[in-house]
């Protein structure tokens, strides 16, 4: 695929996943008991094996805005969301989360436990040791799990979307603390590419900030 902007024609089918994912993670269908320990089970089964995985996402958030940009994961360790543009650039490392707004030239830093893609670096996740575990549903060809922080409810809430058939992360949710979404459709994905850990690597200094 073309990296970078999408072309008009390759985002309309996308879109209209959003619009059909927005739908369902309004109200998905509960999972009963049984069901829900077996659907958790398959969750922390396929994300435990992930050793890499690579791809471009489309983001619409609470306003409608929509960027583009890559994602990489490499566990247990590392995170990666680059954004195309405006530049942004947000690593989880170890136990240290980095943002960068190259528009403006600010960056921050903190706990990784403070952002939502903490889940998915646990060397073994266990879903309900790694947080609340609100809800598991199920609506049509996806399977969801919502979650927030067990030790700062309501700080945000991440909602976990995994295709069945093949089965796979494809979509996820995050609700801030002011209660708005963004939604991430994952856009071709590979599993198991080589990724350096370089690529994990920032370091503001050698950043030259915008004039």
């Amino acid at each position: 695929m073309v990296r970078g902007r999408f072309e008009e024609d390759a985002m309309r089918p996308i879109l209209r996943r959003l619009a059909l994912a927005a739908a369902f993670a309004l109200a998905p269908t509960a999972a009963s008991t049984e069901d829900r320990d077996e659907a958790i089970a398959r969750v922390e089964a396929y994300l435990n094996a992930i050793t890499t995985l690579d791809s471009r996402f489309v983001q619409v958030d609470h306003d409608g805005a929509t960027t583009t940009g890559a994602f990489q994961l490499k566990r247990p360790h590392f995170a990666r969301i680059a954004y195309d543009d405006p530049p942004t650039l947000l690593i989880a490392r170890g136990q240290k989360f980095m943002f960068w707004d190259g528009e403006i030239g600010q960056f921050h830093e903190g706990p990784v436990g403070a952002s939502p893609a903490s889940v998915l670096l646990h060397p073994e996740i266990r879903l309900e040791d790694a947080a609340n575990v609100l809800h598991v549903g199920r609506d049509g060809n996806y399977l969801t799990v919502t979650m927030e922080p067990a030790d700062e409810p309501g700080a945000w809430r991440l909602t976990l979307a995994f295709e069945e058939d093949p089965f796979g992360l494809r979509l996820w949710f995050v609700r801030d603390a002011q209660g708005h979404v963004t939604r991430v459709t994952l856009v071709d994905v590979v599993h198991g590419a080589a990724l350096d850990d370089a690529l994990f690597e920032f370091d503001p200094a050698r950043t030259a900030k915008p004039e």
